[in-house]
């Protein structure tokens, strides 16, 4: 019998190829792509999927689908060579372990890419009616639902698919209804908007000085996220998730932003840690005055609207606030509110050896330094340095950087900038690679790559030894402190439970296999729990090592 080639994608998704890797039927310069998709528990093959392939090239945009036969097959013939993402759907089903939701592939011309073999279960949905506390319905309520990891709290959302969360708003009896999802334990929150609540309690005869509004809601009607209820799914049933909208006294938030010149243009956010919003226009000398807040702690920011001069698109320019702002039980009125200062970063990213690389399908991401613990949402709501593509040439520009401390990543889609490392980052004369540096001003930066990154290999098994499927391996810090972002690598382990990690910075690291990422690595949190069970691997410049990883079993 002739040996099978099997080539490993980028994400640890493994794709078999023919026979001495050579296709008999494919034509020159394409190749053809088959495999088969089965429901998971009775593992029969599952017919009318669409299979869909989107190539990875920005320049040739290619993409070709199928569907799946009455034994759940399917072939896709002459597609051209390059990286594919593989996206599978059928109404009423949902991917088995979709995170990636896509697996990426590699096809290259003359050599068949076939076995692909993937999981659907039948999809369930939430649904349910939001009331107020008489149990009259509310039309226009937000419900969202988001799936839950194996210790209770939200699952991350980088990277998660479609099936992990959905939104509906609900209908004029109360009704909503969040269909596709997998199964698994879901928390049920809900949220009116336009800071609107009950009508007004006659008895008080419109002496309320702080009004009622609606909070938001937390199934089974609780404001506290800690004391949410589960809402457990089952593929193929409805779960029932109805409760009250609590109401909440709302509080006034006052004051003035110091800003330069005309603040017409310039609008403020109040981002709450729950991820609510609030925005208004700057008044004259930049007053603000939001009502209907309700209690919690704030980040604020400032977005500068300006014209460019000529036929030029408007600019956004953001600074937040450095101090939150605390609602608690009463008005908060008089601030006066200072944005961070900032200043522009741009610079140019090269190799060491002065190899070209495919600068335009890398980026170069600003990541703020957090000494502290800061509200949840300050990293979410941007002007945090942001991501901005690279030029041909390697060059890049961002302007009004919020001011901060920041560390330089290198990201984007480049297969042959995969084993190359950030080595040095120079700022205005000063080395800023591991400690970061200050936006305040202009800042230049000579950004270098270097080929000769270190790669750790290996298998992720379980207590039986056996290599474990779609885990995923995550790279950690071993000092256990909050290191650069390049430090925490993830990949997805293949169907042998293999999986390579490529393009590692020199140093000390803990690497951690777990069945699904239920936090962001980049945590102390994450470390906390994991770090322990971890291998410890020490990597030199451009050194490979193997290891074998024993599965995180979560209780």
């Amino acid at each position: 019998m002739a040996d099978l080639k099997v080539g490993h994608s980028t994400d640890g998704v493994t794709t078999t190829l023919g026979a001495g890797g050579q296709s008999q039927q494919a034509q020159p310069g394409v190749a053809n792509v088959g495999g088969t998709v089965v429901q998971e528990i009775t593992e029969q093959g599952l017919r009318k999927v669409v299979v869909t392939l989107t190539g990875q090239d920005p320049e040739k945009k290619r993409e070709y689908a199928t569907s799946t036969d009455t034994l759940g097959q399917f072939r896709i013939e002459g597609v051209a060579a390059g990286e594919y993402e593989v996206t599978i759907t059928r109404a009423g089903f949902v991917r088995v372990n979709s995170r990636p939701e896509k697996s990426r592939i590699t096809v290259v011309a003359g050599q068949d890419v076939t076995g692909l073999a993937y999981k659907m279960q039948a999809a369930g949905v939430i649904s349910g009616k939001i009331t107020e506390a008489d149990g009259d319905p509310l039309q226009g309520v937000t419900v969202w639902v988001t799936r839950v990891g194996k210790n209770g709290r939200p699952e991350d959302a980088n990277g998660h698919s479609s099936e992990d969360a959905g939104e509906e708003s609900t209908n004029d009896l109360g009704e909503y209804r969040v269909a596709n999802l997998r199964a698994g334990d879901y928390i049920v929150q809900a949220q009116m908007h336009g800071g609107s609540g009950p009508a007004p309690d006659s008895a008080e005869r419109g002496r309320q000085k702080n009004r009622a509004v609606y909070a938001l809601t937390y199934y089974p009607g609780t404001i506290e996220q800690r004391q949410a209820g589960m809402v457990r799914v089952v593929g193929g049933t409805t779960a029932i998730a109805s409760f009250t909208l609590a109401v909440s006294r709302s509080y006034r938030v006052s004051g003035k932003v110091m800003v330069a010149g005309n603040a017409e243009n310039v609008q403020m956010f109040l981002v709450s840690q729950t991820g609510q919003t609030e925005a208004q226009q700057l008044g004259e000398g930049g007053q603000f005055e939001f009502r209907n807040i309700m209690p919690g702690t704030y980040v604020a920011q400032v977005v500068d609207v300006s014209t460019v001069t000529g036929d030029g698109p408007a600019e956004a320019h953001s600074r937040i606030i450095g101090s939150p702002i605390v609602v608690s039980d009463a008005d908060v009125v008089g601030l006066q509110l200072q944005p961070e200062a900032g200043g522009s970063v741009s610079g140019k990213v090269r190799t060491e050896d002065g190899e070209p690389l495919d600068w335009a399908n890398l980026n170069v991401a600003l990541v703020r330094v957090v000494e502290r613990e800061e509200p949840p949402q300050l990293a979410d709501i941007g002007a945090l340095g942001g991501s901005i593509q690279l030029s041909e040439d390697g060059s890049f520009a961002m302007k009004d950087v919020a001011g901060g401390n920041y560390l330089v990543f290198i990201g984007g889609h480049s297969e042959k900038a995969r084993d190359y490392y950030l080595k040095s980052v120079t700022v205005n004369g000063s080395e800023a690679v591991d400690a970061g540096f200050t936006v305040d001003g202009l800042m230049v930066l000579d950004v270098v790559l270097s080929a000769r990154g270190g790669s750790i290999e290996g298998t992720v098994v379980d207590g039986n030894e056996n290599g474990v499927a779609e885990a995923t391996v995550v790279s950690l810090p071993a000092s256990g402190k909050l290191g650069r972002p390049d430090a925490y690598a993830t990949v997805r382990t293949d169907a042998g439970g293999h999986f390579l990690l490529r393009g590692l910075t020199p140093g000390a690291y803990v690497v951690v296999g777990v069945e699904e990422l239920q936090s962001e690595p980049r945590n102390s949190g994450f470390f906390a729990k994991y770090g322990e069970k971890g291998v410890r691997v020490d990597l030199d410049e451009g050194e490979r090592k193997s290891v074998t990883v024993q599965l995180v079993e979560e209780k």
